[in-house]
């Protein structure tokens, strides 16, 4: 809900605000805040204003798809704690992919299933310098994960606890 009204908002809407960088990961937030949304605030469209996010991940397609779809990093009501223990997929990285999201009184706890992003993707996502094939190829693998994650329920892509 915005100030006035609900705003209907789609991943095509998310993907234009970010750009192409982190497509995978925004694609990943995008049916998080979904999964979320309905399970905390089911039949009512919860206010931009009582959405608050804990995330593990610091990448720009997460902080993104929350900004867009919530406004939290505007409003001062995003945090980024990478010390959450869930979805630490990425050996030797100091990142969780998992998020917490608060609607008003109601949280739900969200991490992202073993297996959702490819070894394939982390290999590319933190080799330093990356090849010009690399590279190519770590973009259509971006694309490919953002079109498979949408089609699929978010049931399949998280483990989500309401409390």
């Amino acid at each position: 809900m915005a100030e006035e009204e609900p705003i209907e908002i789609s991943f095509p809407m998310v993907a234009a605000y970010h750009g192409q960088s982190a497509l995978a990961m925004a694609a990943i937030v995008f049916q998080a805040q979904r999964a979320a949304i309905a399970l905390l605030s089911p039949g009512a469209i919860p206010a931009r204003g009582d959405i608050s996010i804990v995330s593990g991940h610091p990448g720009p397609g997460v902080r993104d798809a929350f900004e867009f779809v919530t406004r939290a990093v505007t409003r001062g009501a995003y945090t980024v704690d990478r010390a959450r223990p869930e979805g630490r997929f990425a050996p030797g990285q100091d990142i969780s992919y998992s998020f917490r999201m608060t609607i008003g009184e109601r949280t739900a706890e969200i991490a992202l299933l073993h297996g959702v992003l490819p070894e394939r993707f982390f290999e590319l996502v933190f080799t330093k310098p990356r090849t010009s094939a690399q590279e190519r190829e770590l973009s259509a693998l971006k694309r490919s994960i953002a079109e498979q994650v949408l089609a699929k329920s978010p049931a399949t892509l998280f483990s989500i606890h309401a409390s």
